[in-house]
């Protein structure tokens, strides 16, 4: 398992973690408005779009996690 474990996982999860943000970014609405962007904008697309969101994130700190060593 110390092939898992190499020290490029930190990079990869702030390399994620910079992909999610940008893209967080650019799916909010402008002016800050309540109105959806037209990717999210039918029935249900948060939950499409918001599910592999936070598995996402979730994975980035993972990542991040195992490359400081907190879940060795």
């Amino acid at each position: 398992m110390g092939w898992l474990v190499g020290g490029g996982e930190i990079i990869l999860g702030v390399v994620i973690l910079v992909g999610l943000g940008f893209l967080v970014a650019v799916l909010r609405p402008p002016g800050g408005t309540l109105e959806p962007r037209r990717i999210v904008s039918f029935p249900g697309a948060w939950i499409i779009v918001g599910l592999p969101l936070t598995f996402a994130f979730g994975t980035a700190i993972a990542l991040i996690a195992v490359g400081t060593g907190i879940l060795r």
